[in-house]
């Protein structure tokens, strides 16, 4: 180590210090404009507002807007119309838009309309949950008004969004084509030990709702959504105290737009009416109701999951820490007891599974999850045409693969059984009822808080109070104490800041003093990295330790007694649906046109492919979904969406569940139309060899074993 070297370092370390407290700087700068603009968002797109939820009947803090295109990107408004939605959790909206390379970016890349459901940071006196809720509904349907000769609008939501969405959908199917929620914890007590995926048990360390309605009271019947977003640090406290920090500073020559511009939403806070928030609290989080299909809204409206008609998409990611795979998939062992009953309902339910991604990624469009985000628009026609069922969505990425190109990129439709998604985590009995006793707790204790405190504040409570409770509350002293409002000191950086760019002198990689620095900061990442491990077991443990005592149970009276008893334990209606579907398949099995003879071939060729190869899975691309659709929309023009989807989906039921009646009916029809089974022939092998690739020997041998199927029943 010279002196040259030390030289060289203190520089570098003086200059990178000066350029850090500047990008800290800005970034206070940026939360006290934020936090002054009720409107704010942080969408990397221009906006058109259309509709307020202000002038509804029953006024609500949310809004409607059209996303203006980039001037090169023209758009099509006879194409499906995009509906984003982004989570009112304590932050402002604009996440799922803030970059280019989006769920957004990635809409209006391929030409369609898009619009954007935004919302104010402060929501309208005594505006309830299910105000919200229902206000929901009115903007769908001005976008399908707004686009009446387009096919269905597609709605994605993110996060808290994506149980909005499902909310509407919910109340209006008929507005819907596919549905599709990233990263949402539907089936909130879901999970697998030893994950560190400790965001279900926070419930537990608050005491339940009571807290919530205490923050409620103390802020004048307003929730101030810092303390949702303090839930959040917490769960990566260690990104939060320091790693982003670092990251910023290690790299402050190239990465602080980058960090401004995620951090103007992390400090875009936003609240909640008190009854709003518990509400979504008890319900949602604590009670776990949403797939129990009992859940119904203030003036009874039901929301029940499997009120949607149209296919439902669910991004999940292993690397989520805030809606793991087992909260965000989990809803659908809940709802659902077998395969047979997502056929029977005549519902298509597509799951993707991302390995690497955090939960923001998922919309945010990062660099392994835009390919996600640009197939799922790619593929959104065939989503909504594929046959009734539960399908994994496996978009093949070629390695290496640096830019999303659609030529490169194959998307297969994979059947699933509901034990597939079992797997993905999900709890036994034992473990939903230490999460039952914490929720029958928590009532109990929220009745007692709303009995004997909560009049207290009604009666007593002065607005002062909730001012200086949010002025003081840390988290917004964290992005204060570096603005120009609140510390004039921190006008000397945007000085020295402007004179180090003018002669930046940045230390070379081999210089020793840096890789100690280096080297001190890893250390400290893998300490905090651990230190979390550590807390959340701990957190996990004492929750078990607490809830799923028997004592507590007993207790509590729940010990021994069904945790939760959702439709998929219940078989709710399941006995007369499934009588209804037999029916119904035989009166389908006959063929009585040429569309659903060449679907019919189509789902024997593969079905029977699969089971020549020993797969019990059934492997549909979406190549061959997008074939039959163009063939069917040149041959038969006037047949709507529901139409061909209703023509798909019941002969995949049929050849399903009535394989060799199915081949029967078949070879009946076309012998009697000779012409249209030379056609079909062609069409069928076409489709075969080119995009299924089935081999000419392989495609022969499916034939002769449709043909002795055949003989063998007409004997």
């Amino acid at each position: 180590m010279s002196n040259n070297d030390l030289s060289n370092y203190l520089v570098d370390l003086y200059q990178r210090n000066i350029l850090f407290m500047d990008t800290m700087r800005r970034r206070g700068n940026d939360m006290v404009t934020m936090t002054t603009q009720p409107s704010a968002n942080v969408l990397n797109f221009e906006i058109e507002k259309i509709l307020e939820g202000k002038d509804f009947n029953q006024p609500i803090n949310y809004w409607l807007a059209r996303v203006l295109p980039p001037q090169n990107i023209p758009t099509d408004s006879s194409k499906r119309p995009y509906v984003m939605q982004d989570p009112r959790a304590g932050r402002g909206p604009g996440i799922s838009g803030f970059k280019k390379e989006s769920e957004i970016g990635a809409a209006l890349q391929y030409g369609h309309p898009v619009y954007f459901i935004g919302f104010d940071a402060d929501p309208i006196e005594n505006q309830t949950y299910s105000d919200v809720i229902r206000g929901q509904v009115l903007f769908y349907q001005k976008v399908s008004e707004l686009h009446p000769n387009s096919p269905k609008l597609c709605a994605i939501g993110n996060c808290a969004g994506g149980y909005m969405t499902m909310f509407a959908a919910m109340q209006a199917p008929k507005l819907f084509g596919p549905v599709l929620i990233a990263g949402s914890p539907i089936s909130y007590w879901n999970g697998t030990l030893n994950s560190g995926k400790p965001m279900r048990y926070i419930a537990s360390e608050i005491g339940g709702a009571w807290l919530t309605a205490l923050i409620g009271d103390i802020g004048g019947g307003r929730f101030d959504g810092t303390n949702l977003v303090m839930n959040f640090n917490n769960i990566d406290f260690d990104n939060f105290i320091w790693g982003k920090q670092y990251d910023l500073y290690k790299n402050i020559d190239t990465s602080s737009e980058r960090f401004l511009s995620f951090e103007r939403w992390l400090s875009s806070f936003g609240d909640f009416n008190r009854e709003e928030i518990l509400w979504l609290v008890r319900n949602l989080f604590i009670n776990n109701q949403l797939t129990t299909g009992q859940l119904t809204t203030d003036d009874g409206i039901s929301l029940d999951p499997r009120l949607i008609d149209s296919p439902i998409i669910t991004f999940v990611s292993d690397g989520d820490t805030i809606s793991p795979p087992a909260q965000s998939a989990g809803w659908i062992a809940d709802l659902y007891h077998d395969v047979d009953e997502i056929i029977a309902r005549n519902k298509t339910i597509v799951y993707c599974l991302n390995h690497k991604v955090g939960h923001l990624a998922l919309f945010t469009g990062s660099k392994v999850a835009k390919c996600e985000n640009q197939l799922f628009v790619q593929n959104m026609d065939s989503i909504e045409l594929l046959p009734p069922g539960l399908y994994e969505l496996i978009l093949d990425v070629p390695d290496g693969l640096d830019s999303c190109n659609s030529k490169q990129l194959e998307a297969r439709y994979v059947s699933r059984t509901i034990e597939d998604i079992k797997k993905l985590g999900y709890n036994s009995e034992d473990d939903n009822r230490a999460f039952a006793t914490l929720a029958k707790a928590s009532e109990a204790w929220l009745s007692n808080y709303n009995n004997f405190i909560h009049p207290f504040f009604t009666m007593y409570h002065q607005n002062y109070i909730a001012k200086m409770t949010k002025y003081l509350q840390p988290l917004r002293w964290n992005y204060w104490v570096f603005a120009e409002q609140y510390n004039p000191l921190m006008k000397i950086f945007s000085q020295l800041s402007s004179k180090v760019k003018q002669n930046r002198k940045i230390v070379t990689n081999d210089n020793p003093y840096l890789s100690l620095q280096t080297q001190l900061a890893d250390n400290t990442t893998k300490f905090l990295s651990n230190l979390k491990k550590i807390r959340d077991n701990h957190k996990e443990q004492n929750f078990f330790m607490i809830w799923g005592n028997t004592q507590v149970q007993k207790f509590w009276d729940t010990y021994n007694k069904p945790a939760r008893l959702t439709p998929s334990q219940t078989k709710t209606d399941l006995a007369e649906i499934m009588a209804l579907w037999q029916s119904k398949i035989n009166n389908i099995t006959p063929v009585n046109d040429e569309l659903s003879a060449l679907i019919r071939i189509m789902m024997l060729i593969i079905n029977l492919h699969n089971e020549s190869r020993g797969k019990a899975d059934k492997d549909i691309k979406a190549a061959t979904v997008d074939y039959v659709i163009d063939w069917a929309k040149q041959q038969y023009p006037n047949e709507t969406t529901e139409q061909l989807r209703q023509t798909i989906s019941d002969q995949f039921t049929v050849v399903t569940y009535n394989l060799e009646k199915s081949l029967v009916a078949l070879a009946g029809y076309l012998t009697n139309n000779p012409t249209i089974y030379n056609n079909l022939k062609v069409l069928a092998t076409d489709i075969a060899t080119k995009v299924e690739k089935i081999t000419a020997t392989e495609l022969k041998a499916i034939e002769n074993k449709m043909t002795q199927i055949i003989k063998s029943h007409t004997k």
